[in-house]
């Protein structure tokens, strides 16, 4: 089974992150100056690819744009999760409900966005509003975690700002526009997924079913298909207030009904294909995770860090669901 994002001590980010905060933050205008640095990329990055690289329909076989798509839909799964985190346990330390700094953001998490912004352009097909929201959503998640990394350091000092001036701090404007800037690329950037994922998905379903009828290949592509909302859904909230996406389980919960039943009603066929076993067992921990988190939550009982954990189970399934390969079936 794969493993999640790091979540150990930073090494070098690159340039952006290894930057003094000076040259990242305030020597070019703070993070207002970044966002204008920002727009203007996306704008001009548009209307220059826009003119040599026009958004082209999907004519490639689904599997193979989702390929593509797995790049963007990979750089949001490691990185939304710890860095909405991150930004509850800093906005906790400037309203001084705690004195425990906000989670460092691993390199391997930003690497995911780095890959997708290099890689991505290089795949067909075009699709320079996607690769664009890309590029944005990447700038703005470096310049976050270098305000994160900022308030880590102060955090770390005996006369912490934060720690005496709270919300008053000087950083304290960085670190909310940078999160507000962030979380508008995070949404435009998911947009921009579920534009193409939800068709895609519909039509590798309908592939599988006019080749080989709604049996066990389909019941496997659609159960990791299911689970998509309530894993995007809890990304965005809490442990307090994640209890809205409850119907998004319960959804999931019948399609992984179904998926067992036609996994365990012929176990012999369900062993010849290769990694489906694998994939069976990460989606067993996937759903015990998933199931626990929405009990805890119901109950009350909930802490911070078990959304983490489901997605990360999430994460370790889709994986090993890309491994699962049926072409001896066929």
């Amino acid at each position: 089974m794969t493993s999640g994002p790091a979540t150990h001590h930073s090494r070098l980010r690159g340039p952006l992150l290894a930057a003094p905060l000076c040259a990242v933050l305030a020597c070019n205008g703070g993070v207002a100056g970044l966002q204008r640095q920002i727009s203007e990329r996306l704008q001009q990055g548009l209307t220059a690819t826009d003119s040599k690289r026009p958004e082209e329909p999907d004519r490639l076989p689904p599997e193979l744009v989702l390929n593509k798509l797995r790049l963007y839909v990979d750089c949001v799964g490691a990185t939304r999760v710890p860095l909405y985190d991150a930004y509850r346990e800093g906005a906790a330390a400037f309203a001084g409900r705690t004195r425990s700094p906000p989670a460092e953001i691993s390199p391997e998490a930003i690497g995911e966005c780095d890959k997708a912004e290099h890689e991505g352009p290089l795949l067909k097909p075009p699709q320079p509003a996607l690769e664009q929201a890309a590029a944005v959503y990447v700038d703005t998640s470096k310049v976050f975690a270098a305000t994160i990394d900022a308030v880590r350091e102060d955090m770390s000092h005996k006369s912490s700002s934060i720690e005496e001036d709270g919300e008053r701090s000087p950083i304290y404007n960085n670190f909310s526009d940078a999160y507000r800037a962030w979380d508008d690329s995070r949404r435009a950037l998911e947009e921009q997924i579920a534009a193409r994922q939800g068709r895609l998905d519909a039509a590798v379903l309908a592939e599988i079913e006019a080749r080989a009828g709604a049996g066990l290949e389909w019941h496997t592509r659609n159960v990791i298909i299911q689970a998509k909302p309530y894993v995007r859904c809890i990304g965005d909230h809490d442990e307090f207030t994640a209890g809205v996406c409850e119907a998004f389980h319960t959804a999931y919960n019948a399609a992984y009904a179904e998926f067992r039943a036609a996994y365990d009603s012929d176990p012999q066929a369900a062993s010849a294909v290769f990694w489906l076993p694998q994939f069976a067992a990460s989606l067993a921990q996937y759903t015990a995770a998933a199931d626990a988190l929405a009990q805890a939550i119901r109950a009350g009982k909930a802490r911070s860090g078990d959304i983490s954990a489901v997605v990360q189970e999430y994460g370790d399934a889709v994986h090993d669901g890309e491994t699962v390969n049926f072409a001896r079936l066929r």
